[in-house]
């Protein structure tokens, strides 16, 4: 597998629920722990700015 870049699974749903719709976001067939920790940490900015966004109109704010 040398010189090949690992791949991984990224996908997500959007499910009306009453006025509001539910994201469900999910991200898999990461080939490491290690790979997992670190996709984790680096989806909750984005993820948590995405949310800001849908809700106030305004992303946040990073340094």
């Amino acid at each position: 597998m040398a010189g090949k870049a690992a791949a991984s699974k990224v996908s997500f749903t959007l499910e009306p629920i009453g006025d509001t719709v539910k994201l469900t976001f999910i991200h898999d067939q990461v080939p490491s722990q290690e790979m997992a920790d670190g996709f984790g940490k680096a989806w909750i900015p984005i993820l948590s700015s995405l949310k800001s966004y849908l809700e106030t109109g305004k992303p946040l704010q990073f340094a």
